[in-house]
């Protein structure tokens, strides 16, 4: 069973992905901060990691940047309410999917499906 990390600041988003992702089949997670995130990444395995951008103490650009340098399997999807521009400074964009918000919950499932069909990241 695919394994997902949420990551998210903001508790409705937190909740409405988590329960598309278990009515989809997933095993999810979830935290409202990085570091949080990075906790959960050293004592649990993870298949995606979805991110959104903007979050407190770091970013979801530099979350991808420490979970792809720990995790090289992972798959990172980010998650912004700002234009592609934003997520385009990522220096790990070739690593990374887009979902922009607002979206449908099925959207998120969605591409987190299409991530996992994909071969692993190297």
């Amino acid at each position: 069973m695919p394994r997902i990390l949420v990551v998210d600041d903001e508790g409705g988003i937190r909740l409405l992905l988590s329960h598309a992702f278990t009515r989809a089949g997933h095993e999810v997670r979830t935290a409202a901060h990085p570091r949080e995130a990075m906790a959960l990444c050293a004592s649990e395995h993870f298949d995606v990691l979805l991110s959104d951008v903007k979050l407190p103490e770091m970013n979801g650009h530099e979350l991808v940047r420490w979970a792809v340098r720990s995790y090289p399997h992972i798959r990172c999807i980010l998650m912004t309410g700002f234009d592609d521009v934003d997520c385009q400074e990522c220096p790990f964009l070739s690593r990374c999917r887009l979902l922009a918000k607002p979206f449908d919950p099925k959207d998120a499932v969605k591409l987190v499906e299409e991530s996992l069909r994909e071969d692993p990241p190297n």
